[in-house]
């Protein structure tokens, strides 16, 4: 093959693989108030849905796949048990927290609220976790 042949295509190559570049960092989805674009599938809904406004006693959690445990942070608070006021219903999938007196988390936060839920396998244990984390606005 000639040396022009060979710069030709080594150039379309290199633009092909630019114009690719360029369309995966566009459709992308990053940020926590995008979360609920790209979620594992571990979990079929956020409670709430990332970059909502919810009102400061609103219940925050996750709607998870069949056969997944979780517990959440919110706003940096561990929510593990039901004596802090975890919910679960794992028959539908759900694990949720409602703030209030006497919980760990009062209420949400003015503005931006951020949780985590660490969500494993049932099979695997709570050793095997990884966080789903999201962020919402509460007024």
């Amino acid at each position: 093959m000639q040396p022009a042949a060979r710069n030709a295509i080594a150039a379309v190559l290199v633009l092909v693989a630019i114009v690719g570049l360029v369309f995966t960092v566009r459709l992308a989805v990053t940020g926590d108030a995008n979360t609920s674009d790209a979620l594992p599938d571990s979990v079929d809904r956020l409670i709430p849905d990332s970059g909502d406004e919810v009102l400061a006693q609103s219940s925050v959690g996750v709607d998870l796949a069949v056969g997944f445990d979780a517990y959440l942070i919110v706003n940096g608070t561990e929510i593990r048990t039901e004596a802090d006021g975890l919910t679960k219903d794992l028959g539908l999938g759900l694990v949720t927290f409602q703030p209030g007196n006497g919980k760990p988390v009062d209420t949400l936060l003015p503005e931006k609220n951020c949780v985590i839920a660490m969500v494993w396998p049932q099979t695997e244990g709570e050793d095997s976790a990884e966080p789903v984390s999201w962020c919402f606005n509460a007024a």
